[in-house]
């Protein structure tokens, strides 16, 4: 399996640079506190972006994404999600999907991987605000590992549903959410969604 994502990220890098070089895009990370690469992790981001899917394969450590089982039939991409092991699931079957993102969330942590997800679910534009599924919150309260928010802003460079880009700097603004054992899952979301907002913020 991580030969597989060693193969990948190789891949990332090439295209983050290729994005540099054809469409001046880069990117700029801002972490509120440390990041522990050693201890395998939860992500909860702010999915605005086809960059970010891509991009967090470079900035963190071997990962694991929950994505949409429909990205499954997408000519080659859809093979490199199975190849790679991402957890699929279907958002319209609520309970079974909150089951599998426990059930394939924890193993993928105890054998070392982080695990992304994007509780909004669907990309949104630039300053959109979504609802918060729960999934990412119930699994960070039955691990008990290291909690990790993210937000940026990439869709204002790399829109939500064309391939047309625009030259600029991603702001990815990463912190790790404390308490998450003393916190419920309505506080969780709570406060993801307002981390989401941060990029927004200035």
């Amino acid at each position: 399996m991580k030969r597989r994502l060693q193969f990948m990220r190789l891949g990332v890098r090439l295209s983050l640079f290729w994005l540099k070089i054809t469409c001046n895009i880069k990117h700029i990370v801002h972490y509120e506190g440390d990041l522990v690469d050693e201890q395998a992790s939860i992500i909860l981001s702010r999915h605005e972006s086809t960059w970010e899917a891509l991009a967090f394969h470079s900035i963190f450590p071997f990962q694991v994404n929950v994505v949409k089982k429909e990205l499954r039939r997408i000519p080659f991409f859809g093979l490199i999600l199975v190849i790679i092991e991402s957890i699929l699931i279907d958002r319209n079957k609520t309970l079974e999907a909150i089951k599998k993102v426990k059930k394939e969330g924890h193993k993928a942590l105890i054998n070392d991987f982080w695990v992304v997800i994007f509780p909004g679910g669907t990309r949104i534009k630039p300053r959109e605000l979504s609802e918060i599924n729960s999934g990412g919150a119930i699994l960070a309260k039955q691990e008990k590992v290291p909690v990790y928010l993210v937000a940026h802003n990439a869709g204002e460079f790399w829109p939500k549903g064309t391939f047309i880009k625009k030259p600029g700097i991603v702001e990815v603004y990463v912190k790790q959410l404390q308490n998450v054992t003393d916190k419920d899952i309505k506080t969780i979301n709570l406060e993801s969604k307002d981390w989401f907002q941060k990029p927004y913020q200035k």
